[in-house]
This record gives structure tokens, C-alpha cells and sequence, in this order.
């Protein structure tokens, strides 16, 4: 810091000390001329006594100076030592003062630091100033999110499997989980890398979803958040590269690549290949439903997660309950039936027992069996899962309007582990007319409404919290039964194609006409049918979403109005080179518009 103009003897200020005693980290720049500044010496001591005290993360920039002559008070660092009379002739604690500076440049010389002596330009060292700082900061929120797995509880199924991967971790360099969806997976490897980092086996533990169609720049994007880069190459190719070399430049780290569906090139995403991560003592670790998958993945350690006991199933079950059953026999019976035909999986276990919460024994009857009807000859059927969470779903409480059902289903239009802003199902809400005492998403009592039912379907285990506040997420398991229920014949037909990379319009037997929902988002579609709402548009269409195109021009100029009116929400957002929406001045016919560039509605 400069302190020409200060008086002689003047303290650094006291809101400065208390700012550095709050701070987690401290970046401090050693430049020629940084020990004529009493300032900067005492920031430094201040400094290095919080790194010692409470592990405050110190970063060193050697500007122009040799880190020895930091560390021996050498060349301009000897100034202040060899000359005290002149500088501070007045001060009485310089004397203390001496061996206090003395002390702290020794230890931050002796600090890993960057010096701007090895790069070819400033522009260059603060790129790696950044990007450093970043990943230092970085287990903080790694902790917190792969920790954030609500009340995560390790029963025996679940400790088995992972004692099995953490040996893997120690020993090899790809290990996997599998198992039926569900099952809790993604939970148990978030908890793992949890622990993994806290105990010092990884320096950082970054993790990203795949899915069933896997977009490379999203997990690019999302590994190198956590890796605190910046990735602004344009090309996937690109940014494979730099991705790929920050990984390689690092040490220790855990990469979680949760839900593949089918073999993936992980050069293609911008990891390297397992014996360029042995050599950096990296590792990766998957989830995935199928063990083939696992075996045309080379994977060196395969580890299943089973369904949980009867009795560990029946434990979590009455703990999501929160109810006792002891005091009438005819209660247990019926319960512990009911938790018997969820199967072992978490995810049916905790929305059956959220459902039936505070449901009468006939109901917790007609439940069983409803969940027994149509039994799977095993009990790694999926339709098991379905038969549970559509009970979940039936069991939402009605009002006029079914609200919880339709906000439920219409999560199902966005792409899978997509965050959902709270705002959006509102607008689509609205667009519905499932509040009819509200015409803009502005007025508080349709908001209000609005997070009381999301904070509902959070309460049955229907939807999940988002990293981000306002923003809803929901389990891939829990998406595909809402997708079921809204494309059969008796739910509201909905289209989903969010997030399938198609290039083409669906084909009409696919696009059939008595969709009241079509979902489109995240494709790259760059041309609509001719006619579109001759062939999109009919008696029983309510929303219509483009979201993510790119090139599409004059949409929705040539409409036919006989049918537009039907149309109840309309979405097009994130759309690039779209010349003429809605150009034809008769657009009052639609409930809701959304035109959204960026983060800007209308």
C-alpha cells in the first residue's frame, strides 16, 4: 500500500486489520519497493499471523524482486533494516517493530509464490494470479457442495460400497459405481469425494453430470468452474486443450463424472488419459446404471451399489416419516408392506413416506396395494421406481387448479439436471392459467404462490434444492416418470425432446398434434417446419418453448391466427439471429410471451 502523505508513526488503519483478520486469503505483491512502506510491513505481519492462527491462504507475488532477497532482507528489502534513524527516528516500538517485519518476510519468502521474472508479459501473470487464486478458494465451495447431499445416511449396502471405493481410490487410477436408478449413487460418490478431500487424499474434487446426452461444453464448463479456470476458447476442441492442460499441471485430483449412459472419449471432454493422470496422481471416478458400460470403459475397479436390506429400507422409511407405528399393529402390517414394495430404493422410499405422511390407514392400504398390483418378476425392475414415485405424484393434494401436479410436470420440460428458476414455472403458470387472479410474473401473490408449491414438492421429495437460490433441480429418476406420466394418454400429452441434440424438427409421428406441451430446449435446430403452426400449433397446444437455437430467422412471421389463439405460452429464449419473432402486431392472442436474450425478460 502507498502511504505517501502519511505522518510519520501513523497506524495502519484499524478497519484495514479487522478487513485481513476476516478475509480467507491474502494475496500480497512484493515489488521493489514494498519494504520502504511501514503500511505494507505491517499488513504483512498481520498476514502471516492470521495464516498461522486460522489458516488464512497466503498467495506471494515476487514483482521484479528475488524471493532470497525477500527472505535475507537483501538489496532494496535491507533499506528499512539498515537505515532506521532516518525513517523512523521517532517511532519508540520500532525496535519490536524490526523483529516483527524481520520474521514475516522470512516466512512469506519461504512461501510458493509466482514470480514475474518467468512470465513474458504482466498480462500473463495475472491470468495465473487468477487462476490460482481460484483454486485455492475452491475447496471451500467443493466441501460445501459435494457435502450438500441433505441427510446422507451410510447403511450397510452403502458402507460397503463405499470402503470398496475408497480402496479403489487408493489403488487405482478409473474406478466406477453402478447400479438401478434410484439407488443412490450420485449421493454416496458425492459424499466419497467429500470425505476423500477432507482426509487428504485428493488436493481438489471436481464433478459433473453426463446423462444420456452428454453436451461437452456444459461439462467442460462445469470441471472448469471448479477448477477455477476461465475457459474463452471458442471451440469444444479448444477448450478440450486448455481444460486438459490445467488438469495435467495439477496434483491429487478427483474427477466425479456422474450418469454415463454409454462410452464416452474423455479426450473429447479434456481429460487426459489414465497414465497422464497416474503421473499427476489423479483420478477419476464414474456412476453409471449399466455394467456394460463400465467394462467398454476400460475401468480398472467396478463396484456395485445394491438396493438397500428390508430393515435398512424399513429405518430410512420411518425416519422420512417421522411418524411411530408401534401403537397399532394393523398400521405397522400395512407400513411395513408398503416400505417392503418400494424395493430397497432410496428415492421410492423417501417420496412413498413424504406422500403418505399424514394419510389415514385406509389410504396407507389402498397404497399397498396399488404398489403391489403388477408386480416385476425382480427387483431390479425399474417400473418398480415408476409405481412408487407415480403414487407419490397421485397422492399430491388437489385444489382447483391441481397446481402441484401441473408445476410438477411442466419441470419435466427442461433439459435432465437442469436448474429450473422458480420464476420460469411461474411464467409457464401464468401461460396455463393456473393463476387466474394474476397477469404478470411481477405480482407477489402469484410469487408467493409459486414457492409455496415448489417449497411443497420439495417437502415430498419431488424436487430437489439447486446450488443457486430461486433455482429448483429434479432427479433424473424422478424426471423420467414425469415424462411418462405427461406423454400417456391420460396426462397432458407433453413433448419432451429438452437437451437431445437434435438437428431436426421431430418427425410427425413423433410430433404428434395433440401435444399441449412441446419442449425443445437445448437442441440445435436450425430450421422449422414450413407452416409452423399448421403442423405445431392445434386445438389442444398450450406451450410452446424454443430455447438454446442459434440462426433462426423471421420464426413465427407467416402463423396461421386461427390457430395461434389457442396457444396459451409461448417461449423464446436464448435464441441468436432471430430477425423477426412474432413480427404480426395481433400477438395480444397469447397468455404469456417470454422473449429472453441473456438474462433479460419480457
Amino acid at each position: 500500500m502507498d502511504d505517501t502523505g502519511l505522518s510519520r508513526g501513523t497506524s495502519i488503519a484499524p478497519s484495514l486489520l479487522t478487513a485481513i483478520q476476516e478475509s480467507w486469503s491474502a494475496i500480497i505483491v512484493l515489488s521493489p519497493n514494498y519494504a520502504y512502506s511501514r503500511w505494507c510491513l505491517d499488513e504483512l505481519t498481520m498476514i502471516i499471523q492470521c495464516m498461522e492462527d486460522k489458516s488464512t491462504t497466503v498467495i506471494p507475488i515476487f514483482y521484479d524482486v528475488d524471493p532470497s532477497d525477500v527472505q535475507h532482507q537483501r538489496g532494496s528489502f535491507a533499506t528499512t533494516f539498515t537505515s532506521p534513524q532516518e525513517r523512523l527516528a521517532q517511532d519508540d516500538d520500532y525496535p519490536n517493530k524490526l523483529n516483527q517485519w524481520r520474521v514475516a518476510l522470512t516466512k512469506v519468502a519461504d512461501l510458493s509464490g509466482l514470480e514475474s521474472n518467468k512470465y513474458s508479459s504482466d498480462l500473463e501473470l495475472v491470468k495465473d494470479i487468477v487462476e490460482t487464486v481460484c483454486s485455492k478458494l475452491r475447496p471451500i465451495d467443493v466441501e460445501w457442495a459435494l457435502s450438500s447431499t441433505g441427510d446422507f445416511v451410510a447403511f450397510e449396502a452403502t458402507r460397503r460400497a463405499m470402503d470398496k471405493v475408497m480402496r479403489a481410490l487408493q489403488d487405482d487410477v478409473v474406478a466406477a459405481v453402478f447400479g438401478m436408478g434410484g439407488v443412490g449413487k450420485t449421493s454416496m460418490v458425492k459424499h466419497v469425494g467429500a470425505q476423500a478431500w477432507k482426509i487428504g487424499l485428493f488436493n481438489h474434487v471436481i464433478m459433473a453430470v453426463v446423462s444420456q446426452t452428454p453436451n461437452l461444453r456444459h461439462i467442460q464448463g462445469t470441471l472448469a468452474d471448479l477448477l477455477g479456470l476461465k475457459l474463452l476458447e471458442e471451440t469444444e476442441f479448444g477448450r478440450e486443450v486448455r481444460l486438459m492442460e490445467k488438469i495435467m499441471k495439477g496434483n491429487q485430483i478427483l474427477i466425479i463424472l456422474d450418469d454415463i449412459w454409454e462410452r464416452i472419449d474423455l479426450s473429447t471432454i479434456g481429460i487426459p488419459s489414465q497414465d497422464e493422470l497416474q503421473k499427476c496422481s489423479s483420478k477419476i471416478l464414474f456412476t453409471t446404471r449399466r455394467l456394460n458400460v463400465c467394462h467398454s470403459m476400460e475401468i480398472q475397479a467396478s463396484i456395485p451399489l445394491r438396493v438397500l436390506s428390508e430393515d435398512d429400507a424399513w429405518d430410512l422409511f420411518v425416519k422420512k416419516e417421522r411418524k411411530s407405528f408401534d401403537e397399532s399393529p394393523n398400521f405397522y402390517d400395512v407400513a411395513r408392506m408398503v416400505a417392503k414394495e418400494c424395493a430397497g430404493l432410496p428415492v421410492a422410499l423417501v417420496a412413498v413416506a413424504r406422500a403418505l405422511g399424514d394419510k389415514e390407514l385406509d389410504d396407507w392400504t389402498e397404497a399397498g396395494r396399488r404398489l403391489k398390483a403388477a408386480q416385476p418378476v425382480n427387483y431390479e425392475d425399474e417400473r418398480y421406481v415408476f409405481r412408487c414415485i407415480k403414487l407419490s405424484y397421485d397422492y399430491l393434494r388437489l385444489d382447483d387448479n391441481n397446481i402441484a401436479k401441473s408445476f410438477f410436470l411442466l419441470c419435466c420440460l427442461f433439459p435432465e439436471d437442469f436448474g429450473i428458476e422458480v420464476e420460469d414455472l411461474l411464467v409457464y403458470g401464468i401461460g396455463k392459467g393456473l393463476f387466474q387472479d394474476a397477469n404478470t410474473i411481477k405480482e407477489a401473490r402469484a410469487k408467493a404462490k409459486a414457492h409455496l408449491v415448489v417449497k411443497y414438492l420439495k417437502a415430498s421429495s419431488l424436487l430437489l434444492d439447486s446450488e443457486y437460490s430461486e433455482f429448483v433441480r429434479m432427479h433424473d429418476v424422478i424426471r423420467d416418470v414425469a415424462i411418462s406420466i405427461s406423454s400417456s394418454d391420460d396426462g397432458p400429452r407433453f413433448l419432451v425432446k429438452a437437451g437431445c441434440q437434435l438437428k431436426n424438427w421431430p418427425a410427425i409421428n413423433v410430433a404428434r398434434e395433440d401435444n399441449s406441451a412441446k419442449s425443445l430446449m437445448r437442441n440445435e435446430i436450425h430450421k422449422l417446419p414450413e407452416r409452423l403452426f399448421i403442423n405445431v400449433v392445434t386445438e389442444k397446444a398450450e406451450i410452446l418453448e424454443y430455447i438454446g437455437y442459434s440462426g433462426l430467422q423471421d420464426i413465427l412471421v407467416e402463423y396461421d391466427l386461427g390457430r395461434l389463439h389457442v396457444l396459451k405460452c409461448l417461449a423464446v429464449i436464448e435464441c441468436h439471429n432471430v430477425g423477426g419473432v412474432l413480427m404480426n402486431p395481433n400477438r395480444r392472442v397469447l397468455n404469456t410471451l417470454v422473449f429472453e436474450q441473456g438474462s433479460k425478460k419480457r
